[in-house]
């Protein structure tokens, strides 16, 4: 498969860190579990969340619940500890 189509089958050498949420209920959950242990393998910094009970974009549904408002100010957090 072409590196495009999905990331696993990309070079993921020299990547910035990498924060990834992913619900236990996520259709993509193994792809990301994947993608995480390929990436850490190639050097990645990687911090990978998995939230139990939780589905796919859960935290795009805050402030409707509160793990996804806990998970948007993880992602925040991450990003400002990134960004300096």
């Amino acid at each position: 498969m072409h590196p495009y189509a999905s990331p696993l089958f990309g070079t993921l050498e020299g990547l910035p860190s990498l924060f990834i949420q992913v619900g236990d209920n996520e259709t993509l959950l193994d792809d990301s579990v994947r993608f995480a242990k390929k990436a850490k393998e190639a050097g990645v910094d990687v911090q990978l969340e998995v939230w139990p009970d939780m589905f796919h974009c859960f935290p795009l549904m805050a402030p409707m619940f509160k793990e996804a408002d806990e998970a948007m100010e993880r992602a925040c957090r991450f990003i400002r500890s990134n960004f300096k």
